[in-house]
């Protein structure tokens, strides 16, 4: 199904704009935020490529979630280790993302 007949099904199924308009802002966040994962996990596969040309070992996937302003964005990273045996998220880094942050530093600096 795509997002146009979903779209005219939210306004077939709801009651008043009002409804219509909330929930087409919830269909908004949770599609936006599944295409960000998607980018940060093709970006991940291009970054791992390019450290395993240079040498880098990859480990093993897991799953992260950072919570931006406009929504949670779940994602598959690599974990990987560089010449020297270190351990690396090479998309973490990329990102800026230190570990065990679960929020974005917009959203910090929001709260703060």
């Amino acid at each position: 199904m795509d997002i146009i007949s979903i779209i005219a099904g939210l306004l077939k199924d709801t009651k008043s704009l009002i409804e219509f308009e909330e929930q087409v802002k919830i269909l908004m966040q949770k599609v936006f935020t599944q295409w960000v994962g998607d980018v940060f996990e093709k970006l991940d596969q291009t970054i791992r490529l390019k450290k395993q040309a240079e040498g880098w070992q990859y480990c093993r996937s897991d799953y992260r979630s950072v919570q931006f302003l406009f929504g949670s964005v779940n994602f598959k990273r690599s974990l990987m280790h560089d010449k020297r045996g270190g351990s690396h998220y090479p998309l973490d880094e990329c990102l800026g993302l230190v570990p065990h942050q679960r929020y974005s530093p917009l959203v910090e600096l929001k709260v703060a």
